[in-house]
């Protein structure tokens, strides 16, 4: 919505958006704050590279500082960063990042 949209994203639905997502990372921040990955084991599986796609989103485009607001699901993502051949969506992604048109007025 904010890369893409003709004008600048409705803060309403912004803010109901975020209450959503609030709600579901809060979940999965818990389920991981004593475990490595989502399925019990050693090593991740479909789990957390299909949930992992919402998560490399920048700060500037998803308004979320996942790394300040869920410290398990942050430290996830770090052990993700470092299976062997993974590489970070914009990084394999052919094409330039277009960056957010828009921000949010507190930003």
């Amino acid at each position: 919505m904010r890369a893409f949209g003709p004008a600048a994203p409705d803060p309403a639905v912004l803010a109901f958006l975020k209450s959503r997502i609030d709600g579901a990372y809060g979940i999965v921040d818990k389920h991981l704050s004593g475990r490595d990955w989502l399925v019990v084991g050693d090593a991740p599986t479909i789990a957390d590279f299909s949930l992992s796609g919402y998560l490399f989103y920048p700060v500037d485009e998803s308004g979320i500082d996942v790394a300040r607001s869920h410290p398990h699901i942050h430290a996830w993502v770090q052990r993700l960063r470092r299976v062997d051949g993974w590489g970070d969506p914009y990084e394999v992604l052919p094409g330039e990042r277009i960056a957010p048109r828009w921000v949010r007025p507190d930003e």
